[in-house]
């Protein structure tokens, strides 16, 4: 792991006198190789109480989560995370065309519309990648049973 960067961040805004009185706090830097571990504890693994099973938080939720610790983690990063999420798409009621998806159909691709190929190899796509790809296999096992 890489050196960890703070920024400062003005908190509070202290003119309606109800907040926190103005001052500065210090943020951790989401380095983009981490964005996807970062994104994942915060939507998984930290919405979970103890001995439940974990919460898929939505993006509103998952992104302010996110930005009480880091800071320069874009809202997009998230949104994109999320549309990638097994576990959300499962929850949905209805795909794309309002139509309740069949029980048998195969989700639609998601990967086309959200891959930047102008973008290098990070560590972060190439984990995102091995996780659908595990994520497709248990699915195929599952549904062979």
């Amino acid at each position: 792991m890489g050196q960890v960067v703070y920024v400062p961040v003005k908190t509070g805004s202290g003119a309606d006198g109800l907040s926190e009185p103005e001052g500065i706090s210090l943020k951790r830097v989401a380095v983009v190789e981490d964005f996807f571990d970062i994104i994942y504890s915060m939507h998984v693994e930290s919405s979970a109480e103890p001995g439940k099973a974990p919460k898929h938080a939505g993006q509103k939720k998952t992104y302010r989560a996110i930005a009480e610790t880091y800071a320069f983690l874009p809202r997009e990063a998230v949104t994109r995370f999320l549309m990638s999420c097994t576990e959300c798409q499962k929850r949905m009621h209805f795909n794309s065309n309002g139509l309740e998806p069949k029980e048998n159909e195969p989700p639609s691709p998601l990967v086309s519309g959200i891959i930047d190929y102008n973008m290098p190899l990070t560590s972060t796509y190439l984990k995102q990648m091995k996780l659908r790809v595990m994520n497709s296999q248990e699915q195929d096992e599952t549904s062979v049973s």
